[in-house]
């Protein structure tokens, strides 16, 4: 493990996403992104997916401005997706079809790379 995720912390994430109990999904984002410092294969793509779940969350949902902010986090995300990992294609395609959902819902509009 890296020395700069702290040990006991990222035990402590581990186990909040395999317990028996889903996580909410302010749980799994955070889990998540502190995990994806270690793991960035694994947690990235997580990473993505629960920052465009948790937009549709009290009380994140009263907050336009933070909704914006977690679906740039999203984008941003997506594209540090290691090139070489053999499931990008895969996550990638969850990320956008995810992404393009929420987006609709939300009046943001898609990036121009995708039309």
């Amino acid at each position: 493990m890296s020395s700069h995720v702290d040990q006991e912390l990222a035990l402590r994430a581990r186990v909040l996403l395999s317990g028996s109990e889903p996580p909410t999904p302010w749980q799994a984002y955070r889990a998540h992104r502190l995990l994806a410092a270690d793991n960035p294969a694994v947690h990235l793509p997580r990473l993505a997916l629960a920052a465009i779940e948790l937009t549709g969350h009290y009380p994140v949902l009263l907050r336009p401005d933070l909704q914006l902010a977690l679906m740039e986090e999203a984008l941003a995300v997506a594209a540090a997706v290691p090139a070489r990992d053999p499931f990008r294609p895969e996550a990638l395609r969850q990320i956008r079809r995810a992404y393009t959902e929420r987006a609709l819902q939300l009046g943001i509009p898609l990036p121009p790379e995708w039309s």
